[in-house]
């Protein structure tokens, strides 16, 4: 009988999706292990190194004393940068502020740490990762991700290079004849500090998730769900110089194809190899994320548009991105269509990318069907349930105006 070790913060609604999927297998529940507990050293995963062991790292999102925590453990960690610093004592007496964007290089390199030293206590390793610290620690490295998908022929929009500051951007801008561009923190989720920033000879403007706060003297960068428009070049270069100091992708802004009259990209989450379950995520400004406001598009009007020669293309496409993770069961790939619906390109790849609520494969949700793929793999796809299929969820549609 396999035994499932699962990293996480209790409290964390992904936790009951993975305890749900293995009673579907009637397998025992998995062992949860807090990242309070390893962070502190309370708990070693050096106990739970045997065979037969899955051990499954899921996202520490939505708790900010592990926030406190992970950016504390990266202080000592040795960086070139130029991003702000706090002490660990400093970082574990940071006041909750909802939405302040706080120590994203730091909190990256604590993250990283965090990971090869668990890794360590796995090593060499008995049983086996869902999700190999490696491979998460380089998908939480937007910067990283681009490289290894350019040098392996994946798609993804023309990256601008390192870029240091405003001044830069708009030099580069120039220089490589590109008016639009996505600026992202570089080890930025679900949006944070995301900006479409567009510039000519005329005006500049910049769509963001970010609110930018001046207090005591002092700009506060906030993530909010409200989406802001900013057009003075004060606000903007200094929004853009604050968040370049932390480490940003920066790369073209490419149209996108469109549905009910909104732009959207599509979520793909690739299991065992095989491109699965997906989300349409109708746009209404250029960030599509749903937390955002945004909406599920409609699965069967999607295919039917794209037509099946195309999606199995942009299919293989996502399982290629997958295959350069290959330690990793499953991960979130974001995929752009171009206006044309035959050209797409990769946006970005999630290690935690599997949260889609609703969203059936085959009459699975993802992490029922990650379970499968476990026991596919170690114990001959037992409780194997239908044939392999496009059975994808409908999804709600809107009409954006």
């Amino acid at each position: 009988m396999l035994k499932f070790i699962l990293i996480a913060n209790p409290e964390n609604r992904r936790v009951g999706f993975l305890q749900q999927a293995l009673t579907h297998f009637n397998l025992p529940p998995a062992t949860v292990i807090d990242y309070a507990d390893l962070i502190s050293g309370k708990q070693s995963l050096a106990q739970f190194n045997a065979p037969n062991t899955i051990i499954r790292f899921d996202s520490p999102e939505k708790n900010f004393d592990i926030d406190k925590a992970i950016i504390a453990a990266g202080f000592n960690v040795s960086d070139n940068g130029q991003h702000q610093r706090i002490s660990p004592g400093e970082a574990m007496e940071l006041e909750f502020d909802k939405g302040r964007i706080l120590y994203p290089r730091q909190w990256y390199l604590g993250w990283r740490y965090l990971l090869q030293k668990w890794e360590s206590q796995l090593t060499p390793l008995q049983g086996e990762f869902m999700n190999h610290p490696q491979d998460i620690a380089v998908m939480f490295d937007k910067p990283a991700c681009h490289e290894r998908f350019s040098r392996n022929n994946i798609p993804v929009p023309r990256s601008l290079g390192k870029i240091h500051n405003y001044e830069y951007l708009r030099e580069q801008m120039q220089t490589q004849g590109i008016e639009r561009v996505f600026v992202k923190l570089s080890h930025g989720s679900a949006a944070s500090g995301v900006v479409a920033y567009r510039v000519n000879s005329r005006f500049e403007s910049a769509i963001t998730t970010v609110e930018r706060v001046r207090e005591n003297g002092e700009t506060l960068l906030y993530n909010s769900r409200k989406i802001s428009h900013y057009t003075r070049r004060e606000e903007i270069a200094d929004i853009i110089n604050i968040l370049t100091a932390e480490g940003v992708q920066v790369e073209e802004w490419l149209p996108k194809a469109h549905l009910k009259g909104c732009g959207f990209d599509v979520r793909v989450v690739v299991i065992n190899g095989e491109a699965q379950h997906i989300v349409v995520r109708l746009g209404k400004s250029p960030m599509t994320n749903l937390h955002l406001g945004n909406e599920r598009g409609d699965t069967e009007e999607f295919l039917a548009k794209v037509g099946v020669e195309n999606w199995e293309m942009m299919k293989r496409t996502c399982e290629q991105a997958a295959a350069l993770f290959p330690d990793s069961l499953y991960c979130g790939v974001d995929l752009l269509i171009l206006p044309d619906w035959k050209t797409h390109a990769i946006l970005e790849i999630n290690a935690f990318g599997d949260l889609l609520p609703g969203i059936l494969w085959n009459e699975m949700d993802t992490y029922t069907s990650e379970v499968k793929a476990v026991l596919g793999r170690d114990e001959g796809d037992k409780g194997d349930k239908g044939d392999k299929g496009d059975k994808v969820e409908k999804g709600r549609g809107i009409i954006c105006r």
